[in-house]
């Protein structure tokens, strides 16, 4: 259908030349646009050629029926308003009109004024008909994304592995708003920074590298504010400006936080909108849409970040926040599992804090507590992510290193050894730092060996190095 600015387009077929004439000159003072065609070949050939609002069709024309030619022009103009004209009517002739869903059947001769109202009446029929059309597809459209907003949501409220949610997450977005580029961030509290924990369409280096303070950026400000934000064109946009884009292809982008009650967990960002034939850019119904599945998406987080941390007390030491005891046994036997089925290195260190129990006698718990904590840090800072670092027990360490043979084992155990010797501890009696040194016996696992044999190398190890002086690191031999 033309727009309200523009003239509806009438297709006038005649073959008799002074109706034609007549008619077109009339419905031209009318404001219409009118072709005309005095046989039906010339008709279907202009029909082709443009898209008409409303057809008049004389029912006898010396090449072809008036239903034939209407069945035609249906082909390229289906929503055409047609109406019939005849000086011959017959019953078969207007319900073959009414089968070619002929709009109207006028006899000749005709009352020009009847032809006019029929005209106006079935453009504003044609015109109410695509509003409903448009309508439907909308109501169509919004069905389709409730259906998949709410198949998200429930998709993401049965996955608690935070890892696994966050992909989930992004790739749906992705789909859903037909994007290059998605990325979920997430607040790290202790140094206010946002942290990209799942993307699609990053280089794997901006993913592991980008930290984006608060306040700072796009998203930093959005994290900071509590509110979206979509820009049509960052080259146009006074708050950002294209220098905070340069990785994007397209102009347009959309940030939205993720906001559990009052809680930012953190932000969505999308960019890159690729709808082939059409305008690149995000819209309000775009920020809509994806406000929904944020919100579902934030409740979601938090519940896997709650699952997270309930799982981390079962399996991490509540003072140094290294892996306990029972998680260490549980994955030393997985570890040995796999190496007796896939022969690789694999090396155990264990450490023990010298002289502990007079440092802890004359300083105090708390003060132990503090030298603990800090050792942890070093030895969690200083062993890879695949390595598995515990709290053997009491002042004692131990760290598993896969694919690790015992010359970088040692490697390992002398940076936390020589680290550690270089804190210092304020104790509160005078000004002098107290310094603690810790010792270490490292083993590499050999065929024949049981579980038991493998730890008792080790602490073999470490035991020698007590003996030898300690502040050392020993090998098993």
């Amino acid at each position: 259908m033309n727009n309200n600015s523009e003239k509806s387009k009438i297709l006038l077929i005649d073959d008799e030349p002074v109706i034609r004439e007549t008619l077109c000159s009339i419905l031209k003072d009318d404001g219409y646009f009118v072709a005309t065609a005095d046989t039906g070949a010339k008709a279907i050939a202009l029909a082709e050629q443009g898209d008409f609002d409303v057809a008049i069709i004389d029912l006898k024309l010396p090449d072809a029926e008036g239903t034939f030619v209407l069945h035609n022009i249906k082909k390229t103009n289906p929503e055409i308003c047609a109406i019939i004209i005849t000086a011959y009517p017959t019953t078969e002739s207007a319900i073959r009109a009414i089968q070619e869903e002929a709009y109207e059947y006028i006899t000749k001769p005709f009352d020009i004024g009847h032809v006019k109202l029929v005209i106006k009446r079935g453009l504003e029929e044609k015109k109410l008909g695509f509003e409903n059309k448009r309508l439907l597809n909308n109501l169509k459209k919004e069905k389709a994304k409730l259906e998949t907003m709410l198949q998200i949501g429930h998709a993401m409220s049965s996955i608690l592995n935070l890892d696994e949610l966050t992909k989930f997450i992004v790739n749906e977005i992705t789909v859903v708003l037909k994007a290059k580029i998605c990325s979920l961030m997430l607040i790290d509290h202790e140094d206010e920074t946002l942290v990209i924990k799942a993307a699609v369409g990053l280089d794997e280096a901006i993913i592991k590298t980008t930290r984006i303070k608060l306040g700072q950026s796009i998203s930093g400000w959005v994290a900071q504010q509590g509110e979206p934000v979509l820009i049509s064109n960052i080259e146009d946009d006074i708050q950002f400006g294209r220098a905070n884009l340069p990785k994007y292809e397209t102009k347009s982008l959309l940030c939205i936080p993720l906001k559990a009650k009052d809680n930012i967990l953190g932000v969505i960002n999308v960019a890159d909108k690729t709808i082939p034939e059409q305008e690149n850019i995000f819209t309000e119904e775009d920020m809509r849409f994806l406000a929904i599945i944020c919100n579902y998406a934030a409740i979601a987080l938090e519940n896997a970040l709650l699952y997270g941390e309930v799982r981390n007390l079962a399996i991490t030491d509540g003072l140094t926040s290294l892996y306990n005891h029972r998680y260490f046994q549980t994955n030393i036997n997985s570890e040995l599992t796999r190496v007796l089925r896939y022969p690789r290195p694999l090396s155990l260190i264990m450490f023990d804090i010298d002289f502990f129990k007079t440092f802890n006698d004359t300083y105090g718990h708390p003060m132990g507590d503090l030298v603990l904590t800090e050792i942890s840090k070093v030895i969690k800072k200083n062993v890879r992510k695949v390595d598995i670092a515990c709290r053997y027990g009491g002042e004692e360490f131990a760290v598993i290193l896969p694919e690790t043979k015992i010359k970088e084992a040692i490697l390992v155990a002398e940076k936390i050894r020589t680290t550690v010797e270089k804190l210092r501890f304020n104790t509160g009696r005078g000004n002098k730092k107290e310094k603690v040194t810790v010792s270490g016996g490292v083993a590499q696992f050999k065929s024949g060996m049981t579980k038991a044999d493998f730890v008792r190398c080790a602490d073999d190890s470490l035991y020698k190095a007590k003996s030898e002086g300690k502040n050392k690191i020993c090998i098993y031999s």
